[in-house]
């Protein structure tokens, strides 16, 4: 599938789940095989200039992205959370809306409707109903593939039950923890991101949003973004160095930069400093303090399901050509990020009262992801977590992508979109390493 490719050297032990391909690949993974140990992979030089140009497109340069985003999620059985909890996510309620009729005409449309909805929930004990109306973005989808498959827009529960944006909703406002999952060149996926976001505050909710994006080294920069008004986004975007750090274009992450201004929520760093991945990559817990390792939820235990399932996971994530020697540094890189997340998604909510985490997919998962060390954490708050889906051509059901009764999707709510990008990476990094696929 899409975005499984490889990851070398530095650049690997610093993403974790997702992809990053750039023109430093070509330095190092001619030097890799299957038996070569992760302490003697060569480094790409750093004064390489990262090509911007590509981002977008799904062939990006990306020098520092922590991505997750594996597609869509393992559906085998094995290290997925109990059933019965993801058939009823906590705190899911109803919102008496209109949403979900817009929501299915707009995918039966296709991209002649607009992704932007309107809520009207009923709140209070006096059943007063107030309007909630969402951000207005864009008036088509701007993934330009597979627009016509009937699952885009469509939402469903962890077992593959027709749901709507209404419950998605309803379940999000009443939830402590609201984690929203993407694939990070694919815009569709930050409006939806921005309208979840927008529906949550005119409902009433005041989230801190938490960004993957953002290391904890520009902490500063948020607070001096807020204090000084926050609305120039150009400007913070250049301060979090977003371009030179390799992410997609600023431009299809501004609708959700635009609704935490528009409704004066607060911003957070979620990710670890590329230092300390890197550190951790190299020398594992003894890169860490004690305290940084309970920080971090190092010391949670692991089952074996989740650690098998972690490490297949990351083996498919980098099209088969990880070697087995960097699989247990990259899984330990994957847990120490999620670790920061969470903590920082647990300080957002003790400021704000709750909080919403945008991140990729895979660190939103709830058997290893995120909200199974919010669950440690914080025990009786309510986590919702979604995960956005990009369709393919000829899969046209929801048991297609893996949401079926018989192994619950680790997610509470799925939302199909189109698909932005449909190269097939690993085939063309094969044959750039003079490889044939299995």
């Amino acid at each position: 599938m899409k975005r499984l490719i490889w990851i070398p050297s530095s650049i690997m032990i610093l993403a974790g789940l997702g992809y990053a391909v750039g023109k430093t690949s070509d330095l190092v993974v001619p030097r890799m095989d299957a038996g070569t140990d992760v302490a003697a992979f060569v480094a790409p030089r750093s004064d390489l200039p990262l090509d911007v140009s590509l981002v977008g497109n799904g062939k990006n340069v990306f020098s520092e992205i922590a991505v997750a985003t594996v597609e869509p999620f393992d559906a085998d059985g094995d290290g997925t959370p109990d059933a019965d909890e993801l058939l009823s996510p906590a705190g899911s309620r109803p919102v008496e809306t209109s949403a979900s009729a817009q929501l299915a005409e707009l995918a039966r449309a296709g991209s002649s409707r607009t992704l932007s909805l309107q809520v009207a929930a009923t709140v209070g004990a006096s059943g007063e109903t107030s309007a909630a109306r969402l951000p207005a973005t864009a008036t088509a989808w701007q993934s330009e593939h597979y627009r016509d498959n009937p699952l885009v827009g469509e939402v469903f529960d962890a077992r593959g039950a027709r749901s709507s944006h209404d419950f998605l909703l309803g379940a999000a406002s009443g939830a402590r923890y609201v984690l929203l999952g993407e694939i990070h060149d694919n815009p569709d996926h930050h409006r939806l991101q921005a309208d979840i976001i927008g529906g949550l505050a005119r409902l009433g909710a005041e989230p801190s949003v938490v960004f993957e994006m953002i290391p904890e080294r520009f902490a500063g920069v948020l607070e001096d973004f807020a204090a000084a008004g926050g609305k120039d986004l150009a400007s913070l975007s250049e301060q979090l160095q977003w371009t030179e750090r390799g992410w997609p274009d600023f431009s299809i992450y501004q609708p959700v930069f635009e609704a935490v201004v528009a409704d004066d929520l607060a911003m957070r760093a979620g990710d670890l400093d590329r230092e300390t991945i890197m550190a951790i990559g190299e020398k594992g817990l003894d890169a860490l303090s004690e305290a940084d390792v309970a920080r971090l939820s190092l010391r949670l235990p692991v089952s074996a399901d989740q650690s098998a399932d972690l490490a297949d996971t990351i083996r498919t994530a980098h099209c088969g050509l990880m070697p087995e020697g960097a699989i247990g540094q990259m899984a330990l890189v994957q847990r120490a990020r999620d670790g920061a997340l969470a903590d920082a998604m647990v300080e957002a909510a003790e400021d704000s009262g709750s909080a919403v985490l945008i991140a990729g997919s895979g660190h939103v998962r709830k058997d290893w992801g995120v909200p199974n060390i919010l669950a440690e954490r914080d025990p009786d708050a309510a986590t919702v977590a979604v995960q956005m889906v990009e369709v393919s051509d000829s899969e046209s059901e929801a048991a297609d992508y893996g949401l079926t009764s018989e192994a619950p999707a680790p997610y509470d709510y799925t939302i199909f979109t189109p698909r932005s990008d449909i190269a097939d990476h690993c085939a063309e990094l094969r044959a750039r390493m003079g490889q044939t696929s299995e």
